[in-house]
């Protein structure tokens, strides 16, 4: 094995070793959680992860959605974050300023909020009902979001679990609905 690749292997298990497991179990319960709403917000590279991840939860369940780009769009959906509502936040080195005030007014309403971070965690953490560290070590000069990958995969497992026979009577209805306009 490539010495960059047991680099992977190892933040990867490194990574689902270290995950607390009470903040795993509510993330799962708040996002299986069909009362509660699901905003997605990621930076400049975790936009992708929070697509990946709100993709998924789209078909398990409803009121899940992205955080708009345009900011007149971005302001409306903040401005009604409320108790019902869950931030998903994926923040990582280079912490980007807004993702910690959203995660503060988020709080300040009364909503809750799930940060995917890195181990020198995002200052986010500290308004967070739940913060999942990932290691994000490797010999480029970028940070791998691999391992991230493994623990959004480990979320989506769980929610597909607890959410049980609803979660695949919804993908088949919004299988049906894909076949029925012609997507498959």
């Amino acid at each position: 094995m490539a010495p960059s690749s047991k680099l992977f292997t190892t933040a990867v298990a490194r990574t689902l070793a270290e995950t607390p497991p009470h903040d795993l179990e509510i993330a799962i319960s708040l996002l299986s959680d069909r009362k509660k709403r699901i905003t997605l917000a990621g930076g400049r590279f975790t936009n992708l992860l929070a697509q990946y991840l709100g993709l998924h939860l789209m078909q398990l369940r409803d009121d899940i959605r992205f955080l708009p780009e345009r900011d007149v769009e971005r302001t409306a959906v903040l401005a009604t974050l409320n108790r019902r509502d869950v931030l998903v936040i994926f923040d990582y080195r280079r912490y980007e300023h807004d993702k910690l005030a959203m995660a503060q007014l988020t709080q300040e309403h009364g909503g809750k909020v799930i940060v995917f971070t890195d181990t020198w965690l995002s200052p986010t953490a500290s308004h967070a009902e739940v913060v999942l560290p990932s290691q994000v070590t490797t010999p480029s000069p970028y940070d791998s979001l691999v391992p991230t990958l493994a623990v959004i995969e480990t979320v989506v497992a769980g929610t597909i679990a607890a959410l049980g026979s609803e979660a695949h009577q919804h993908m088949q209805h919004n299988e049906d609905t894909a076949r029925r306009i012609g997507l498959v």
